[in-house]
């Protein structure tokens, strides 16, 4: 079939060559593109011709264009600029994508995401302390991989009651839209292998792959990018394992979320690792003496943190691993530092496990309990005085009880002091539950809401800091969730937790929270093996009714639960060496600061009480920057292409509202269905903004407006010439040519993350490369002048001249691209240097896990000749990068 392009009417006729996902995803040969295009199926852009139209490149390239006399208004070109800049920084080591969240990122979550993106197969047990944004670092990662163009299949398989929480934080925090499997939306999809496929963003819950083992099968059969498991301590059920293992090992990145310390459940970090290793533990006794083997590097690692002296560690380390050169180094060479992040990269317990705590990250606020004793029947009455107490106070009031005819007479009894209280439960839809929350975060709002536990899960509330407990759940897991939609990241204040009690079974409950679990003091989320079966022994421990039974077991839970927080507080510290990754934060935001033309800010390879604030400044900084160049350039095509942009007008500040209505100068939007009806977008570019208001649309990466407005410009035609004035030009004029760096795109027709050269473009920079030249006989290079051209690319003017002839520009075309191809094989230098170091690193890493972990010599050999396979098949593709000229201009002074 021969098709058109309506939006891109430059790239001519094209002849569809391959059809994939149900014809969602077509392969086109353009005239006018060099290689594969792959578009959208549903594109209502893409038209069908009659077969007999000729094959005929319709647009003459920017050299041609120029020796017409055709140039571009600079205006076109200086927008084309940024919008090429603004795409260069957000591929950039996917700080862009790590930086586009809808949320406060910290310096823990983008180094957590940026270590696990930079490693060669993205396979990580992601094991945060509770509310350290594990679901955050999940996203992060996803965001990253999607904007490599390494994320066109993901499956994230979740407990039941999580699902649509996941549904909801990837669509409000990332703009990713996910499917969530059901048996009701599988049906209405065509069935289950109809539904994987044409749901390439999916989630499915733990109990529906259990329930339907056809689905698991279907699953493990498709060339997943990635997979993602919540609370992955669950799969220590056999039979869920036997249904998630076979679709982690065929994934080619896996991320496993939990909040288990190892020492506390090491039989399930045994079964989670097997699914991320390269070589795992063959069995889980030889997984024990691997364990105990660390904890010995692990104690010489906590006595150097603690001061201890550096000779008799090392002599301790020569014991323990007498071949290791490092620790037979001398002074000044035996430095503690490079031995302390030498044992965290060589003998960590694993080099696919990340595990921030609380007491490394800080940011958290105390818990403070308020309890008060009430007589028999006293409760509802204690409840409605309280809640009105601090409303009236002008304190936000959440309020959560399993029993919704309670909180229907709590909400009665707030009505009568005269306030509103919003019921959370009672909402008749998922959206009426979103206007819920976003009149309950109004500060003009209610200042009660109530809520049944489907409040607990999935909402964030720190902008509250008031709990109030209408009665104890028998799990600690589900009070955990209550206190943590307000003690998270973010919260500002002391959560104070208001407990009424009543006597008897309550009062038992109540002494047993504060006293042996302490749950009002510090988080239990982690603690799931000691406390999971806590509603069991309630329940057996009401049948005996005698008061040294219950003593006894009050003593025994008060043990368990201490043994399970020392090994929760005593940590890991080469875990914490390597989790921390300020060395890795610093460089990636280094990196941006020089890709935006600014000195990167002091203080960010400092120790970690001076490099920790000044990196969190500089994620801010750089997050702003992008914030504010991307609603710049969005505004900027909006208006260009007939959208009513509003700024200003009926808008709040920070909020911008996109009209595609009548008035519009283009016929289709990249990726994007134009409306028969004007259709409005209300949101914000900023993230302060975007999180104080989730219903609002988040412009950043990744939403389909902010995507359509870039991708015109940018797979468009228009500026890619002009004629500018500046006075510091060649006296005889200059050309500024830019080159865009080519992947080799033969092969990239198929999805997802297994194609060479998309693995290429995590090593390779394939921003633009530009070089100014002058038209004088010579085409002598003129240093820096394509960057100051760049520079000043906001006041750059047109210049009145004719047609420049062919044979000038022909040469200086030659001249510019010789000068370019010199920096591309630079970058190629560079870029075989990192991959051939990290396959190094990974190498040793491999070999001194497989030896520990008592694997056989054939699967060690096996894992290393994939490894290498990796390295040859991705330096190939490197070498192979190519340069198109994307832009050419005359500057004249």
């Amino acid at each position: 079939m021969k098709v058109v392009h309506r939006a891109q009417r430059a790239w001519g006729v094209g002849v569809i060559v391959q059809i994939a996902d149900e014809g969602r995803r077509l392969a086109v040969r353009f005239a006018g593109r060099e290689g594969i295009t792959v578009v959208s199926g549903r594109d209502p852009a893409l038209t069908e011709v009659p077969k007999d139209t000729p094959i005929e490149q319709v647009a003459a390239g920017p050299i041609e264009t120029l020796a017409a006399g055709q140039a571009a208004p600079a205006t076109a070109f200086a927008l084309r600029t940024r919008v090429l800049r603004l795409e260069a920084l957000r591929r950039a080591d996917s700080l862009g994508a790590l930086l586009s969240s809808r949320v406060h990122v910290l310096p823990h979550q983008v180094g957590a995401a940026g270590r696990i993106l930079s490693d060669r197969m993205p396979r990580f047990v992601l094991a945060d302390e509770v509310g350290l944004g594990k679901t955050v670092e999940a996203g992060l990662v996803f965001a990253g991989l999607r904007q490599l163009g390494l994320a066109e299949r993901v499956l994230v398989a979740v407990p039941e009651h999580l699902a649509f929480q996941w549904l909801a934080e990837l669509f409000h925090k990332f703009n990713a839209l996910f499917t969530l499997l059901t048996p009701e939306r599988i049906e209405s999809l065509g069935g289950i292998e109809a539904a994987l496929a044409r749901s390439p963003h999916a989630i499915v819950s733990f109990e529906l792959l259990r329930e339907v083992p056809e689905l698991a099968e279907a699953a493990a059969d498709l060339p997943l990018d990635l997979v993602v498991v919540d609370e992955a301590h669950h799969l220590a059920d056999d039979a869920l394992h036997a249904v998630v293992a076979p679709i982690c090992r065929a994934s080619f990145g896996v991320l496993l979320l939990t909040a288990t310390p190892v020492r506390l459940d090491p039989r399930e970090y045994f079964r989670l690792l097997s699914l991320v290793e390269p070589v795992p533990s063959t069995s889980i006794d030889d997984f024990l003496v691997r364990l105990e083997q660390h904890e010995a590097y692990a104690q010489v690692a906590r006595e150097l943190l603690q001061g201890g002296d550096l000779a008799a560690a090392a002599a301790r380390l020569r014991e323990l691993a007498p071949d290791d050169p490092v620790f037979s180094r001398a002074p000044p060479a035996l430095d503690r530092n490079a031995v302390l992040a030498h044992l965290s990269d060589r003998y960590g317990l694993s080099s696919r496990l990340i595990r921030n705590r609380r007491v490394k990250v800080g940011a958290f606020t105390s818990r403070v309990l308020r309890r008060t004793d009430v007589a028999a029947g006293g409760k509802p009455r204690a409840l409605a005085e309280l809640c009105a107490r601090l409303a009236k106070g002008g304190d936000k009031v959440l309020v959560f009880g399993h029993d919704l005819d309670a909180l229907r007479a709590l909400q009665a009894g707030v009505a009568e002091a005269g306030l509103e209280a919003l019921l959370y439960d009672d909402a008749p839809s998922l959206e009426a539950r979103d206007r819920i929350v976003a009149r309950f975060r109004d500060p003009e709002g209610p200042m009660v809401l109530l809520s049944g536990e489907s409040g607990g899960e999935g909402r964030n509330f720190q902008f509250a800091h008031h709990l109030v407990c209408a009665d104890l759940p028998e799990s600690p897991l589900v009070l955990e969730q209550r206190i943590g939609r307000l003690d998270r990241l973010g919260q500002t204040q002391p959560v104070e937790i208001h407990v009424p009690v009543e006597p008897g079974e309550e009062t038992f409950l109540a002494d047993l929270y504060q006293k042996e679990i302490g749950i009002f003091d510090e988080p239990v989320g982690g603690l799931d093996a000691v406390l999971a079966s806590l509603p069991d022994e309630l329940d057996a421990l009401r049948r005996k009714r005698t008061e040294r039974t219950r003593e006894a077991f009050r003593q025994d839970l008060a043990a368990r639960v201490a043994a399970a927080r020392k090994a929760q507080h005593e940590g890991d510290p080469l875990l914490d060496i390597r989790s921390a990754s300020l060395p890795e934060l610093a460089r990636l935001v280094r990196g941006a600061f020089e890709r935006m033309g600014e000195d990167p800010p002091e203080g960010i390879d400092g120790a970690g009480e001076v490099a920790l604030p000044a990196i969190e400044e500089a994620l801010v900084t750089l997050s702003r920057w992008l914030e504010e160049e991307l609603e710049e350039v969005a505004t900027d095509v909006g208006h260009r292409i007939g959208m009513e942009v509003d700024t200003d007008q009926n808008v709040h500040p920070f909020e911008v509202a996109f009209t595609i209505g009548a008035g519009m100068r283009i016929e289709a939007l990249p990726g994007m269905e134009m409306p028969e009806e004007p259709e409005t977008f209300l949101g914000s570019f900023w993230r302060e903004t975007a999180v104080a208001r989730d219903e609002l649309n988040w412009f950043a990466t990744g939403h389909k407006l902010v995507e359509a407005l870039v991708g015109l410009v940018r797979d468009g035609d228009a500026g890619r010439t002009a004629s500018l004035k500046r006075e510091w030009a060649p006296r005889r004029g200059g050309m500024y040519a830019r080159f865009e760096p080519r992947l080799a795109t033969a092969a990239d027709v198929a999805p997802g993350a297994r194609v060479a050269s998309r693995q290429a473009s995590r090593y390779l920079d394939l921003s633009p490369i530009a070089v100014l030249v002058d038209l004088d006989v010579g085409n002598r290079h003129v240093p820096g002048g394509a960057q100051r051209l760049e520079d000043e690319i906001d006041e750059v003017q047109d210049a009145k001249i004719g047609p420049a002839p062919a044979n000038v520009l022909a040469a200086a075309r030659a001249a510019a691209e010789r000068e370019a191809q010199q920096i591309l094989a630079r970058r190629k230098e560079e870029a075989l240097a990192i991959l051939l170091a990290h396959a190094d690193a990974e190498e040793e890493r491999l070999v001194e896990a497989a030896f520990q972990g008592g694997a056989p010599k054939e699967r060690i050999e096996g894992a290393l000749g994939v490894l290498r396979q990796h390295r040859e098949v991705v330096a190939k593709a490197i070498d192979r990068v190519r340069m198109d000229l994307d832009a050419a201009t005359v500057v004249v002074p």
